[in-house]
């Protein structure tokens, strides 16, 4: 009887040494993953934490206002009435970004973001309140133009004064550094933050 049962037993033996390894391999793949998985863990909800304090949509974080001067030929009818004209116009560029463009990182004790370029959210010229002067024998005398009038001879005007602002590498500075004066503190408040990391901001260009 004990013969008969050998076999069986050594059957049992067999299946459950294999069970173990099998549980043993698990455990120990697991045990290799599970910074990784902490890691991502981490990234996860710090990166979420950080999405929750942030503004969720386009941020101004600099409004330039600007007095542009130009002088444009103005015939309002005959070239009789031709009249070279100075145009004073006042305008209003807003810069800034998209906060849902910033990617967040841990690496270490740093928060790094990554920050999208700043680009010109909006673009606002007046015409209503613009002034015009006739050039004529050495001196500037006031003419009346009409709000479209104006914009109709200043043409791309706009997208000069955009050009100028884009290429004007300190008025980016400024914006940047603008929206680091203001995010750093609302991050370095945040329990989850404080003590714990150091804010990195990494700025994309264009």
């Amino acid at each position: 009887m004990n013969k008969g049962k050998s076999p069986v037993l050594l059957a049992i033996l067999i299946v459950t040494v294999i069970l173990f390894l099998v549980l043993l391999g698990a455990v120990v793949w697991t045990a290799a993953r599970k910074p990784l998985v902490l890691k991502q863990l981490i990234e996860t909800n710090i990166s979420t934490v950080v999405k929750e304090i942030l503004p969720a949509s386009e941020y101004v974080c600099l409004v330039y206002n600007y007095q542009s001067i130009t002088q444009r030929a103005y015939n309002p009818g005959n070239w009789l009435n031709a009249r070279n004209l100075l145009i004073v116009l006042d305008g209003t560029i807003k810069l800034g970004f998209n906060c849902r463009d910033i990617e967040v990182r841990e690496s270490g004790t740093q928060l790094i973001l990554y920050m999208p370029p700043i680009k010109i959210l909006a673009h606002e010229q007046y015409p209503e309140r613009a002034m015009s002067y006739e050039l004529a024998g050495g001196g500037l005398f006031p003419r009346s133009i009409r709000p479209q009038e104006i914009l109709d001879l200043l043409g791309d005007s706009k997208l000069d004064q955009e050009r100028q602002v884009e290429e004007n590498e300190e008025l980016m500075q400024q914006a940047r550094d603008s929206a680091e004066a203001l995010f750093r503190p609302l991050l370095e408040l945040n329990p989850s933050v404080r003590g714990r990391y150091s804010i990195v901001f990494v700025w994309r260009r264009v």
